[in-house]
């Protein structure tokens, strides 16, 4: 691979898998960003393996993921992005290399799509029925009318995004300790987030924070992907995240 300046590491949503934001790598190829997206257990390149329920095993994993990407790229600057589910994911991965000595730490978070994980309320969707599940997805622009109507891939598909529903009930975010590092919170207008969960990622990090709202629902960065990739390209264009660009409307 290419040395890039700049490393992205990236975290899916519920059913996501490492090929989620190849549309983003596409729009960030001209940049000095090299987007690499990790894959959990049991899909994508690791459809081979067993589903995972528990934080602590998938962490176990994607660190070793990590830890090659890294070796490979020799980046000068590493930062996490995570939408959605992704986000919890990417903030529990974050504290897990904050007690290594051996792995290079991420400088800059970008979040997106959730609230801030030790004060929002979760709600429990694990236990739905099959159709409830296929609606519920369906309502926050995870599955398409065609996807739905394959009954053969539906049944591949929903035991996955079960399972990473279960995941994320299955964890607690509490965390003895706040990041020290800078983190920008995205989220599309139509999304039905409650202002106050958006607002409580404050808590998670005694740095600089900075809030955006880009138009879209749930998934408004594949709504708006150049949009969405300008951002992201903005917020790196500084050496580091001190100056991150106000040219998105702030929500706070």
């Amino acid at each position: 691979m290419t040395n890039k300046k700049t490393l992205l590491i990236a975290f899916p949503f519920a059913g996501g898998n490492s090929y989620s934001y190849n549309f983003l790598k596409k729009l960030l190829m001209n940049s000095n960003i090299h987007l690499e997206t990790l894959e959990y257990p049991g899909r994508g390149k690791k459809a081979a393996d067993a589903l995972v329920t528990q934080m602590d095993n998938l962490i176990v994993d994607l660190l070793l993921q990590y830890q090659t990407i890294v070796n490979e790229i020799k980046p000068n600057k590493i930062v996490v992005y995570g939408h959605s589910i992704g986000s919890v994911i990417g903030l529990a991965f974050i504290h897990a290399i904050n007690k290594r000595d051996d792995l290079q730490s991420p400088e800059v978070a970008i979040f997106s799509g959730h609230g801030g994980p030790q004060q929002t309320i979760k709600k429990i969707r694990s236990s739905l029925t099959a159709p409830q599940l296929t609606a519920y997805f369906e309502s926050i622009g995870s599955l398409s009318k065609e996807i739905i109507a394959d009954t053969e891939l539906m049944d591949y598909i929903l035991p996955i995004l079960r399972n990473d529903l279960v995941l994320y009930e299955n964890y607690t975010s509490h965390y003895t300790e706040k990041l020290t590092i800078p983190l920008a919170i995205i989220n599309g207008m139509q999304d039905n987030i409650l202002q106050k969960d958006i607002d409580s990622w404050q808590f998670e990090t005694t740095a600089q924070i900075e809030f955006y709202q880009m138009e879209g629902h749930h998934f408004f960065m594949s709504q708006f992907p150049a949009a969405f990739s300008e951002l992201i390209i903005d917020l790196f264009t500084n050496t580091t995240a001190e100056a991150f660009s106000g040219i998105y409307e702030r929500l706070a």
